[in-house]
């Protein structure tokens, strides 16, 4: 009886996880799904199929809102530190309502178009949809905290799903491309609205060094892709030798990407390190800008774009992962750090933009591709260097700081008490009273079993409490936790 019921119990948890991140990964991927058609129509300055009464520069305009929203949020929440509530999604999803709703007006020629509709369309869905990104974004972070579905796999599948999405808004068109968007924003906004709060009160903004310098490195590797993905894209959008279509390359860079990212997470359920992920697409990358003037082909020529597209799509899965990690460790609101990171990622795309519009604007097409792909060749290759040195001053200064600390402060008292060292090691890593509690059992050599058992848990919230502690200690078991306890308590006795 007891079997079957500890089968029954480990079934009912495998079928919620499941329910779980196909729930979220649907409802963050709608919003992908309504953001990439037109971040792709910004990046490419084309038009979509629905003309919107300010020619190419309302894709511009849209990801100016949306890059706005983002850095704005981001310094709002420096200063403003109480908990995000309902009321702030159901005022995005429904800026992005209103916004899709005076399309569908002007469509039926209820209303005119011109340059205060398009400002007015584009920054209110621009709003809503980082908002929304943002919410979706700190719901999934949240459940995974709570042992719910991981980071890395829920934004892959969020992505795939908005691929699909994004396939369907551009195989659309008129009324029902804009039924369509009506439909998934309430789909979308429903499940978010009904959370009360999306984030705990209370993240301190103050950052380690550690955080800054895995911030850094995260930020300026999304921020270098982004940028030869918008300078790239330029040329694709101008390429008369394409034989498949903008939208189509990119949407196939997305699923490639997606497909990718997930295959990973099967094999780790961590994100790849950012370093790591930098140093297996660069080579890649650099092939393609290379290649890019040169080729005469036009599938090779496609090949070579959706290449660029693929590795900016996977930096843009992974960052969002890296960054909740962040997050958490360092107890600084995701906001601050997420909002930081695309407003950062969005402002490159469209220096990118700029860049590439400007150059093959000049007349000679084969001397403007050349200078596009080495200025981003250049951006890709000075980007680890300059993270290298920015690394090491941080880390000096930190050593520093460390040493100048160790030599004004008496010896700790009770080093010789595990209790206290623990606590202590709690401390230095900001762990909750929960996660210290696993991590005492944990150095026990107690099992996932016991610990639930011994707090009066389930072994499935108990999952996630001992994730969250490998993931602010850096660890990959228990045998490492317990040596970097060993570790700390030696350094502590010098």
């Amino acid at each position: 009886m007891d079997a079957h019921a500890t089968s029954s119990t480990g079934s009912s948890n495998a079928h919620h996880d499941l329910r779980s991140l196909i729930t979220v990964s649907a409802g963050y991927g709608i919003v992908c799904g309504l953001t990439l058609p037109l971040m792709i129509s910004s990046t490419f300055l084309q038009e979509m199929s629905l003309s919107h009464g300010a020619g190419n520069s309302f894709g511009a305009l849209f990801f100016i809102a949306y890059t706005a929203t983002m850095l704005i949020t981001a310094a709002l929440h420096v200063f403003r530190r109480k908990a995000e509530h309902r009321l702030r999604m159901a005022t995005a999803f429904g800026a992005a309502f209103l916004g899709n709703a005076l399309m569908l007006a002007r469509l039926l020629g209820a209303i005119e178009g011109g340059w205060l509709y398009a400002i007015v369309v584009s920054g209110s869905i621009g709003y809503g949809l980082a908002t929304a990104e943002l919410g979706w974004i700190g719901r999934i972070s949240a459940l995974s905290r709570e042992g719910g579905p991981s980071l890395a796999r829920a934004i892959p599948l969020a992505y795939l799903i908005g691929g699909i999405a994004a396939t369907i808004i551009f195989w659309a068109s008129g009324i029902m491309e804009l039924a369509f968007a009506l439909t998934i924003i309430i789909v979308s906004a429903v499940p978010l609205i009904a959370r009360q709060e999306l984030e705990a009160a209370g993240r301190r903004i103050s950052i380690s060094e550690a955080g800054v310098i895995d911030f850094v490195k995260a930020v300026s590797y999304l921020a270098v892709f982004s940028f030869a993905f918008g300078a790239v894209s330029q040329v694709a959008a101008t390429a008369e030798t394409d034989i498949i279509p903008i939208q189509a390359q990119a949407m196939l860079g997305i699923v490639v990407a997606s497909m990718i990212m997930l295959g990973a997470s099967f094999l780790r359920k961590r994100a790849v390190q950012v370093s790591d992920l930098y140093g297996m697409l660069f080579p890649i990358v650099a092939i393609a800008l290379v290649a890019l003037p040169f080729v005469t082909s036009p599938a090779a020529h496609i090949a070579a774009t959706v290449l660029v597209f693929v590795a900016f799509y996977l930096s843009c899965m992974n960052v969002r992962i890296i960054v909740c990690q962040l997050s958490e460790r360092d107890n600084v609101s995701l906001w601050v750090y997420l909002g930081t990171a695309l407003g950062i990622g969005g402002l490159l795309i469209l220096a990118g933009v700029a860049l590439g519009a400007r150059v093959l604007a000049q007349g000679s097409p084969a001397t403007g591709l050349a200078l596009i792909s080495l200025t981003s060749l250049f951006v890709l290759a000075m980007n680890p260097v300059l993270s290298t040195r920015l690394e090491r001053r941080i880390q000096k200064q930190a050593d520093n700081s460390e040493h100048a600390s160790q030599a004004n402060s008496p010896a700790p008292e009770n080093r010789e008490d595990p209790a206290a060292l623990l606590r202590a090691f709690a401390d230095k890593h900001a762990m909750t009273a929960r996660e210290s509690e696993v991590l005492a059992l944990l150095c026990q050599g107690r099992t996932r079993t016991y610990i639930a058992a011994e707090l009066g848990l389930s072994p499935n919230t108990i999952k996630g409490y001992i994730h969250n502690v490998y993931q602010k200690t850096g660890s990959i078991d228990k045998q490492d936790l317990i040596d970097r306890v060993e570790l700390y308590r030696d350094r502590t006795a010098l």
